[in-house]
């Protein structure tokens, strides 16, 4: 199960396996029918595949490393290249290497491989979300590209050592059931209380049940605090742009931060931020250390919208 220094442990063998969809590519003559073999085909000449030809004709394949890139790791796609010794790279590789093997030092990238690239298109797989609930199955060459896309669904529950993670949808709703109590409320449009200790660091706002949680942070500085605001959903295009309002007032100082943008986080980071965050100095605090302001989620006002009296 190695690949090139990689050891593919016991449990790995699993999640590194696929269904071979149309494995008479790979039987003897399997060359020969690459030029005339439709991709991925259940069916053989002057023969056409039934349903029960389909499970006969189909196998798995354990040891997915085998499919990737020796150099790169990652999955291979079409188009692949070989040298005439059959040391394989993928396509982003060979422009690195200059077209030169680094296994042989011959020359590589004038020859294409292609019974492996219909062998990585007819290996179908699950997406590596399948356990936060994606049902995509697709050719391995496709994986990654899927992968990039579907990863930027999964978030990451902000609550103390919870681990649990999961598409948006399914975050929203465990962390109403599982850690309502941590949680406060707002309505959106209006000002609310919102109390921060800001040792603690983290006050996760819910509007109603399963609805997108927002993360008011504070993080100690040299000379103060910096307070921002995220909000826990995917970086997918298509949500609603938010923006907010923070007011910060101790006897005679007031502190205000208006922001059109809010930041969309897959997971809590503790790295201050550089931009878009209210400061206050830590000679307006008292000694408690909590930090009593207003804070208000709207919708952005970037559509032209204008502030309410």
């Amino acid at each position: 199960m190695e690949n090139l220094g990689r050891t593919t442990s016991g449990d790995d063998v699993i999640a590194r396996s696929g269904t071979l969809l149309g494995h008479d590519l790979l039987q003897h003559g399997g060359l020969e029918q690459q030029h005339t073999q439709r991709l991925g085909s259940m069916e053989t000449p002057g023969e056409t595949a039934s349903g029960d030809d389909v499970i006969a004709r189909s196998g798995t394949l354990f040891a997915l490393d085998l499919l990737d890139c020796p150099i790169c790791f990652n999955p291979l796609a079409t188009p692949i290249f070989q040298c005439v010794n059959g040391h394989i790279a993928c396509c982003t590789c060979c422009a690195k290497l200059m077209n030169k093997c680094p296994s042989c030092t011959l020359p590589l990238g004038n020859y294409r491989c292609l019974i492996l690239e219909k062998v990585v298109e007819a290996v179908i797989v699950p997406c590596g979300n399948a356990k936060h609930g994606c049902l995509e199955k697709l050719s391995y060459c496709k994986k990654l590209a899927h992968e990039k896309v579907c990863d930027s669904y999964v978030l990451h529950c902000p609550a103390p050592e919870c681990n649990y993670s999961a598409f948006h949808l399914d975050l929203y709703r465990h962390y109403t059931s599982c850690h309502k109590a941590s949680s406060s409320r707002f309505r959106c449009g209006q000002y609310d209380d919102a109390l921060i200790n800001i040792r603690e660091q983290v006050l996760v706002l819910q509007e109603y049940d399963d609805l997108p949680l927002f993360i008011l942070q504070s993080f100690m500085g040299a000379h103060g605090v910096h307070v921002a605001v995220n909000v826990l959903a995917p970086s997918a295009q298509g949500l609603w742009e938010l923006g907010y309002d923070l007011i910060y007032q101790r006897g005679n100082e007031r502190f205000t931060h208006e922001s059109e943008e809010m930041t969309r986080i897959q997971r809590v980071s503790f790295e201050a931020p550089v931009v878009n965050y209210m400061y206050i100095p830590y000679s307006s605090l008292d000694e408690s250390l909590v930090v009593k302001m207003q804070i208000r989620i709207r919708k952005s006002r970037g559509d032209g919208e204008e502030e309410e009296a």
